[in-house]
């Protein structure tokens, strides 16, 4: 997925979990992680995606149970928001091992169906945000 779908992928995803504005904001900020650390020349989808490392270090973070804690456990969990959303395009994450991806490839990067799926996400958020639900014919 391009950046700009992680980071709102994220920040959806944060707000189904029922963070604070500025934990979705921390979130969007954190979904580009994975892609920015490998700029020490660690492969792309490769240790960087690796969930595991990342779900840790939100749980350690996140234990501690203080605002700063709160905020910056959600700036990782952008991060496992990045790598959910990567599993379900055509290059995968490495899943269970480092250096074995596993994929539900679906999309493309960049594809039609990246922005269908960020789209009907954003729009799923934004009902939540709002409190709206969809009105069934002919029912309540």
């Amino acid at each position: 997925m391009l950046g700009k779908s992680h980071r709102l992928m994220a920040a959806a995803g944060a707000v189904f979990l029922g963070a604070s504005p500025l934990c979705v904001a921390a979130a969007a900020l954190g979904a580009t992680l994975p892609d920015r650390i490998e700029v020490v020349g660690l492969p792309h989808r490769g240790i960087s995606h690796w969930p595991w490392p990342w779900a840790v270090a939100v749980w350690s973070i996140q234990t501690q149970q203080t605002p700063w804690s709160t905020l910056v456990a959600w700036w990782l969990a952008g991060a496992l928001f990045h790598i959910g959303a990567d599993l379900f395009t055509i290059g995968g994450i490495p899943l269970i091992l480092p250096n074995w991806r596993i994929r539900f490839g679906l999309l493309r990067t960049g594809g039609v169906g990246e922005y269908v799926v960020v789209a009907l996400t954003v729009i799923a958020a934004l009902m939540q945000v709002f409190h709206l639900q969809i009105v069934r014919a002919g029912g309540s």
